[in-house]
């Protein structure tokens, strides 16, 4: 059963208040956060928010803007993360466009408390790993590695890719998303992609066939679509899984994707299993799915902000 719990001294168990501190309770998880040698931490939008990024779940202020551009464009805010989309052309020019104003929020948004809370788990050698589900790359500007062919420096793995980068739709090439390319997106247009390009002279001056130029897009991975690095964080993930963690934190999500919920509740059984049990700890704003889906994974619930909660947990 979850022991869900608030900041401000109330204790929550389903829809009924029960009048005790949380003094113990949140004791019983700073001890555990003090013990734990192997965390293992999956974060969400929700952290970010404070750092200047818009949750969009709860806010679609960004999207009103670019969708103010394209007012026959047919399409939800959470239609911009699904690949069909790229169905049609008035929908990919949103999608372009709406990632240029993203990359433009992302650039000026700042580490949070939170991102502080992760790094510091690192530097005290507790972290085993940080699975994200955010874009924004904000561990990086705090020197923590996110590439994923560094496997033994290897802590952030970003579930759903980066806006650092720019990737060719069929040779695959990376670029750096800077400014020339925003621009280009911003209107709505991709642009062409040099390696292709380059190829394409190539075989001219050779006198073979032409062959297709790719385009260039963000190198983040949108709902029904194939993850290029899928494998490699299938292995990383099940390496974690054995190597039996004795904490695992899910802190600002609304665990809503189907992998993601996946990946919780493996690693949830796993510090579970141990041999001595560690403790999984959720810090949410908010009440997510049904207790019963989650009362056997989470042992502490804390609602509140993931700032101010970390920032208990360190005192």
């Amino acid at each position: 059963m979850t022991i869900r719990f608030t900041l401000d001294g109330t204790v929550l168990e389903g829809e009924h208040t029960f009048g005790e501190d949380v003094a113990e309770h949140l004791s019983k998880v700073v001890n555990a956060l003090h013990r734990s040698k192997r965390c293992v931490v999956v974060t969400g939008a929700g952290i970010s928010v404070s750092g200047g990024i818009p949750d969009f779940r709860s806010a679609n202020g960004l999207y009103n803007l670019v969708k103010d551009r394209y007012p026959s464009a047919v399409l939800k805010g959470k239609d911009l993360f699904d690949a069909s989309l790229f169905r049609d052309p008035i929908t990919t020019s949103v999608f372009y466009t709406f990632m240029a104003e993203l990359k433009q929020v992302v650039s000026k948004a700042c580490p949070t408390r939170t991102h502080e809370f992760v790094k510091s788990l690192d530097k005290d050698n507790k972290l085993l790993r940080c699975y994200t589900q955010n874009i924004d790359c904000l561990e990086e500007r705090l020197e923590m590695c996110c590439d994923m062919t560094k496997k033994q420096d290897l802590r952030i793995v970003q579930l759903h890719g980066d806006l650092n980068n720019v990737i060719c739709n069929m040779c695959r090439t990376l670029y750096p998303f800077d400014d020339v390319k925003r621009d280009s997106f911003r209107e709505g247009t991709p642009p062409s992609c040099e390696n292709c390009e380059n190829l394409q002279v190539v075989r001219e001056l050779a006198g073979k066939r032409a062959v297709a130029v790719g385009t260039l897009r963000p190198n983040v991975v949108l709902y029904n679509e194939h993850h290029t690095q899928g494998d490699q964080i299938a292995e990383v993930a099940a390496f974690d899984v054995k190597k039996r963690p004795d904490m695992l934190i899910v802190m600002g999500t609304s665990l809503k994707v189907v992998g993601i919920k996946r990946l919780v509740k493996e690693l949830g059984k796993s510090v579970h299993s141990a041999a001595k049990p560690g403790t999984v700890l959720f810090i949410n704003n908010a009440d997510v799915g049904s207790h019963s889906e989650w009362d056997s994974v989470f042992d502490y619930h804390i609602l509140g902000k993931t700032d101010d909660v970390v920032e208990r947990l360190e005192d």
